[in-house]
């Protein structure tokens, strides 16, 4: 497990054990920062951000590709609501903890969207915060194969002039890129960075007032009761503690360098 899985995966724990629904992505909130910045608050905006992608979906729709499913979160509100999913996660781990909730029927491929093979067709693809992780082309040739209605994306993308290389394009490049293979029409996008940022503020005064203080006063005592296996604990998770409780500038770097958009895509 690799230090990006490793973080998701407690992060998603962390979620369904305080909120119950286990959601990985960020939270939504239309009315800007909340006067209370709280766990709670954070648990809301994060179900407002299933909210969001449960209200795009257009009607009609019945059969749902998800692709970066990750803990299972929004597939198991999205069977709940009665459409019948089918799930992508290249992550061993992030599967395990989507098959203890979802129902038997929904199947979960550990592998890439890139590898996926199937004669099966669908009515909408859903990528929630993982359509960057994917190469652009392969995405579009993919989505070409199975899906014969509508692809929703609510996921960022770099901002011009910011960074180059590996998957994470900007959105001009995506609009682009869809005009010339000419399949999909963008019927709808919408810029949300601005009500995804509070994230980032209300996750660093949770860090700064509850988790870095609990992680120091534990890591203290635990290098003192048991001093070797302290060690062992800071050589495989280490960074990822001190990742944890280190307060960033996330919101504005983010705002800087990328910009989230809601796109919904109907095949021609």
């Amino acid at each position: 497990m690799n230090r990006k899985e490793f973080q998701l995966d407690l992060e998603a724990t962390l979620s369904e054990a305080f909120f119950g629904h286990g959601y990985a992505h960020y939270g939504y909130w239309p009315e800007g920062m909340p006067e209370v910045p709280s766990a709670q608050a954070l648990g809301e905006a994060q179900q407002a951000y299933f909210d969001l992608i449960a209200s795009t979906i257009p009607e009609g729709t019945r059969t749902i590709l998800d692709v970066g499913s990750g803990t299972g979160a929004n597939a198991l509100g999205l069977v709940r609501l009665g459409y019948r999913l089918e799930c992508i996660c290249p992550s061993e781990q992030m599967n395990a903890l989507a098959r203890r909730k979802l129902p038997e029927e929904v199947e979960i491929h550990t592998l890439t969207f890139e590898e996926f093979e199937t004669d099966r067709r669908y009515d909408m693809a859903l990528f929630a915060e993982s359509f960057h992780y994917i190469d652009l082309q392969a995405a579009l040739a993919q989505l070409e194969r199975f899906i014969d209605g509508h692809v929703l994306i609510f996921d960022y993308f770099r901002r011009e002039g910011r960074g180059e290389g590996g998957t994470r394009g900007t959105h001009r490049a995506f609009v682009e890129a869809v005009e010339r293979q000419g399949v999909f029409t963008v019927i709808r996008d919408e810029d949300k960075t601005e009500a995804i940022v509070p994230t980032f503020a209300v996750i660093d005064h949770l860090k700064a007032e509850h988790i870095a203080p609990f992680i120091r006063r534990t890591r203290a005592a635990f290098a003192q009761s048991h001093p070797l296996r302290s060690w062992l604990v800071n050589r495989i998770a280490g960074r990822v503690l001190d990742r944890m409780a280190r307060p960033g500038r996330r919101g504005t770097s983010f705002r800087k360098e990328r910009e989230y958009r809601l796109i919904l895509m109907k095949r021609n």
